[in-house]
Parts: C-alpha cells; sequence; structure tokens
C-alpha cells in the first residue's frame, strides 16, 4: 500500500482529524488526509487544516459544503458525491460529521443491503459508544445515557455508513470503563482519548484489508 488518500468529512473543531493527521505526519500510519470537507462554515477546523497545513508542509484541501452556498439538500449531496467522486479517494471518514448523508452518497462511497463484506464499502463513521446499545445517541448524550443505566463501559466504535444511523457494519469497537465519580464531560472525554488513539491504526487497517479484498485471492 502507498499513502492511501482519505477524505474527511467533518462539522465542529476537528481535534479528532488533527489526531489523525498528525499520526500521519508521524510516518505511523500509511494514509494521508487529502481533503475535509465540513458542514459548517463557522468551525474551527478550518483554521485548524491551514495551521496544519502551513506547520508540516501539507496541502490538504478544506472545504465548506453546507445549507449556506446549497440552500437544496439534493444540491449540497451532488456537490459532496462530485467532490468525493472526483478525488479518488481510497476511503471517506466521518469525524464528528453532524448531518444526516443522502441515499446518494451511502449509495457510492457505503453500505449496501445487497454487499456481503465491509470492504465493499469505503465510508466510515467514528461512534462515541458501543453499538448497537448507543445506536442513535451523539456525542454526551451517549455517555448520559450510559450513566443512566449503570452499563459499565462506554466506549468508541468504527463502522461502515449506512442509510440509518449506526446500523452499518462495525470494523472496530474499543470500551472506555465507567469509573466511580464519572460525570458525562468526563466519560466523553475519555471516550475522545480512546477515539484518537485508536482510530488513526483502525482506518489504516481497514483499507489495507480493503486493498486485499477488491485484489481477491492470491
Amino acid at each position: 500500500m502507498s499513502n492511501p488518500k482519505i477524505a474527511i468529512l467533518a462539522s465542529g473543531s476537528g481535534t479528532t482529524a488533527e489526531a489523525f493527521i498528525l499520526t500521519s505526519v508521524r510516518g505511523d500510519i500509511e494514509s494521508q488526509v487529502k481533503l475535509v470537507i465540513c458542514s459548517n462554515k463557522s468551525a474551527g477546523i478550518f483554521d485548524l487544516i491551514e495551521n496544519l497545513n502551513k506547520r508540516h508542509n501539507l496541502d490538504i484541501k478544506c472545504a465548506y459544503i453546507g445549507k449556506d452556498n446549497y440552500p437544496d439538500p439534493k444540491d449540497e449531496e451532488e456537490a459532496i458525491l462530485n467532490m468525493l467522486s472526483n478525488g479518488r479517494f481510497d476511503l471517506i471518514a466521518l469525524m464528528g460529521y453532524m448531518k444526516k448523508l443522502g441515499t446518494k452518497l451511502v449509495h457510492e462511497f457505503g453500505w449496501r443491503p445487497e454487499y456481503t463484506s465491509p470492504y465493499q464499502a469505503m465510508m466510515l463513521n467514528t461512534h462515541p459508544g458501543l453499538l448497537p446499545e448507543s445506536a442513535g445517541l451523539y456525542g454526551k448524550n451517549v455517555q448520559q445515557h450510559v450513566l443512566d443505566n449503570n452499563l459499565g463501559f462506554s466506549g468508541q466504535t468504527l463502522h461502515v455508513v449506512s442509510e440509518n444511523y449506526d446500523e452499518g457494519p462495525i470494523v472496530a469497537m474499543h470500551k472506555v470503563e465507567v469509573t466511580p465519580g464519572d460525570t458525562a464531560d468526563s466519560l466523553f472525554a475519555k471516550v475522545q482519548i480512546a477515539e484518537k488513539a485508536y482510530l488513526p491504526k483502525d482506518i489504516d487497517d481497514f483499507i489495507k484489508n480493503r486493498i486485499e479484498y477488491l485484489q481477491g485471492p492470491k
């Protein structure tokens, strides 16, 4: 595998994307982020990517595609689809992307009902909880659910994107133990630490396995 190209979809500050990019800069993974698409024009990820480009001599394009420049959701989806298709990426990763993807995007890159292997898809999402227990929840709501139900563990799950939230095949899952005195905030912070630690290698491994799958038996 020679430096697979990754596109990231995000909506916020981009700290998970930053952790991924810095892992790549250190040479710990082979994948390289080449594009970030953000759904929020005032998100902190724009300044973050600009600073990373300058500090590490990178060339990551960062684009805003959202309701302000594409008021019609169909046009917005088409713009994202075109940018991703033209980039010829090896993987698309959702890292804090807070919008539901349209059916065209999922059909093109994510999970389809007729698929038999997760490696037929090339779009993954990181979820701040264990699935399927926390399916449909997001952010600190996941952690509050864990605490309210005395579950003992939260965690981070990497899964294939499907049309329904959090229902695609699970690629990797890492437990985070609830400790006495944990709040939704403190537990969410621990989950984020786990996410940033595990996500880069999990994605890199998925790409390697996908390439092997697509090449078929040797």
